[in-house]
């Protein structure tokens, strides 16, 4: 049978074109889509990122009593600290376990979530800043990361701006992402000052985005103002009792509830400015 030159050449177009397309419609569900963003920004100076280089085994965050050492430091000089086993969770008061929960793997800082002990078990790192510090009065804090199963209903994350005086709820707090890892993403705006209680506080919008996709989360504090970003959607912008005092980049991820599901929050990177005004 005699083929046809344009015909075969026409299919073969056609096929090449085809996996154009599907390429990057597959790395969009499957693998992070940049790098850690370097640099300073308009308004913002960078003062941290880390987009976790330098590989560490689960066991070397262990941390027993003391929440002040550093446990894992980056390829160019990145200072971790975490919340020590001595430490309980907000929820369940169960001890937090950097030890068997965190570890630096392909790129990625990971939360391998499971039970320890008999027991779900979290974890609580945060950065030190290039000052040296953790705190900061105002600042830029982003982060890339997502779940590898949608089971994982016992675990719990409020990534969280605390402040440095523990005076809580009259130095506010600010939240995001939080929420059960199973369901959609949420955050809250605690209120500072003279609008600060226990119940006081403003929820970011639900767009319906779930931890089980790749999504950047952005929190903007400068004076007067908060905003919270997923991805480039802004889902809260606030003006009401904003906190004005220094404070640290806690990423929580805790337990609230009973079970045995089993699966890893990755963390592809993180990043930090300070405001320039």
């Amino acid at each position: 049978m005699t083929r046809n030159p344009a015909r075969l050449l026409g299919r073969s177009v056609l096929q090449m074109l085809t996996l154009i397309l599907l390429i990057p419609i597959a790395a969009c569900g499957d693998a992070p889509a940049r790098g850690v963003p370097r640099g300073d920004l308009p308004g913002w100076k960078q003062v941290f990122f880390d987009d976790f280089d330098r590989d560490a085994p689960v066991g070397s965050w262990t941390n027993e009593c003391s929440p002040y050492d550093v446990v894992y430091t980056g390829a160019e000089g990145q200072q971790w600290l975490t919340y020590p086993r001595c430490y309980r969770d907000t929820f369940d008061r169960r001890p937090y376990r950097a030890d068997e929960v965190l570890s630096v793997d392909n790129g990625n800082l990971v939360f391998d979530l499971h039970n320890v002990d008999g027991m779900p078990a979290g974890a609580n790192p945060s950065p030190r800043l290039r000052s040296g510090s953790q705190y900061q009065t105002y600042g830029r804090y982003s982060v890339r990361m997502r779940v590898d199963t949608p089971d994982l209903e016992e675990y719990y994350v409020a990534w969280l701006l605390w402040p440095q005086s523990e005076r809580w709820p009259q130095d506010g707090e600010l939240d995001f992402p939080e929420g059960w890892l199973a369901r959609t993403v949420g955050g809250y705006q605690h209120f500072a000052g003279a609008g600060s209680c226990v119940g006081c506080k403003i929820p970011a919008r639900d767009i319906g985005a779930r931890f089980t996709d790749w999504h950047t989360y952005t929190i903007e504090w400068s004076p007067g103002r908060v905003r919270y970003l997923l991805d480039d959607t802004v889902v809260l912008d606030s003006t009401r009792w904003v906190p004005t005092t220094p404070m640290r980049w806690q990423l929580q991820t805790e337990t609230r509830g009973d079970g045995d599901s089993r699966g890893r929050l990755l963390v592809d990177w993180a990043a930090v400015w300070s405001y320039d005004k």
